[in-house]
């Protein structure tokens, strides 16, 4: 089984190095699928919703994987590459006031209309009354998960450690976007 695996990682940092966006990109896709196929699974035994899950990871091909890429990029070109405390902590702050919001923005709104199905007058009440917790939540995560990335891993594996750590978030965002759904629905009555 060992042997397995390290063939495969060895595969995976050979293809980082020959295609780093392809790469990261389909890395994406497929843990946001994954996270999708998780949260179908953890509210509900019905058959799966193929078709969400599909639309989960075009957001991870598409979007996270590629903005993901870029960013990491930048980070690192606008510190030069330099790991001391003040450029990581600097790194961080940036990170968590300009990256996270805007991906957090984007993927309420791109599960609630492209996901969900909602409308976009929907989807604005509902950005209204529930980003700004879920920013705050997101506050208590990723400070750290950037730092210790900013910190520890290199250039190459950061969008991989931020998309397993993505996995866990869009799993409970995709979670928390389906209970808001249910709690917000009036009862039909015959």
């Amino acid at each position: 089984m060992s042997n397995v695996v390290t063939v495969a990682w060895a595969r995976y940092l050979r293809q980082l190095e020959r295609e780093p966006l392809k790469t990261k990109a389909i890395t994406s896709g497929s843990l946001a699928a994954l996270s999708d196929i998780t949260a179908q699974k953890l509210v509900s035994n019905a058959p799966l919703n193929w078709r969400r899950t599909v639309a989960m990871a075009l957001f991870g091909l598409i979007w996270s994987g590629p903005s993901n890429h870029y960013w990491q990029k930048f980070t690192n070109q606008l510190f030069r590459g330099k790991k001391d405390a003040a450029s990581v902590a600097q790194k961080v702050l940036i990170d968590n006031l300009v990256y996270s919001p805007v991906f957090n923005l984007l993927i309420m709104i791109y599960i609630s209309t492209v996901v969900e199905g909602r409308s976009m007058s929907f989807t604005q009440t509902k950005l209204q009354r529930d980003f700004p917790s879920l920013q705050m939540n997101s506050w208590k995560l990723w400070p750290l998960v950037s730092l210790i990335n900013y910190k520890y891993v290199p250039l190459k594996l950061r969008v991989l450690v931020m998309q397993a750590i993505a996995f866990f978030w869009q799993t409970f965002l995709i979670l928390r976007a389906k209970s808001t759904v249910v709690q917000h629905v009036p009862l039909k009555t015959a």
